[in-house]
């Protein structure tokens, strides 16, 4: 997902779109509701504080579990990668937006 589809989805949410509530609001539709504890244990494999924490923007997740994340919710993994690292870039107040590019297609400049 590129960042004008991510703006979008910000707007149809009317709230920015962070790791914990991407996470919540798949767990609320295409699980079609499942409690925090049932998606925690059956779904994530962690347990309901640590979900409730990332779902609630306490806590934020490293990139190698976002990939896990991805992988067990049959999401993006570059999706789900870009947006726990815009997480941790606001976080760190820097106002940058985070965009990842294929290696294999771009050139690297630094």
């Amino acid at each position: 997902m590129n960042v004008r589809a991510i703006n979008a989805l910000d707007n149809i949410l009317n709230e920015e779109l962070t790791f914990g509530s991407m996470i919540k609001n798949i767990r609320e539709t295409e699980y079609e509701g499942m409690t925090q504890i049932a998606f925690s244990e059956k779904v994530l494999g962690l347990s309901k504080s640590r979900l409730s924490d990332i779902e609630n923007d306490r806590k934020m997740i490293s990139i190698p579990k976002a990939i896990e994340f991805a992988g067990k919710l049959n999401q993006s993994k570059r999706f789900f990668v870009t947006i726990a690292m815009q997480d941790m870039v606001k976080k760190s107040n820097l106002d940058y937006v985070v965009r990842l590019e294929d290696c294999q297609n771009s050139k690297l400049a630094i």
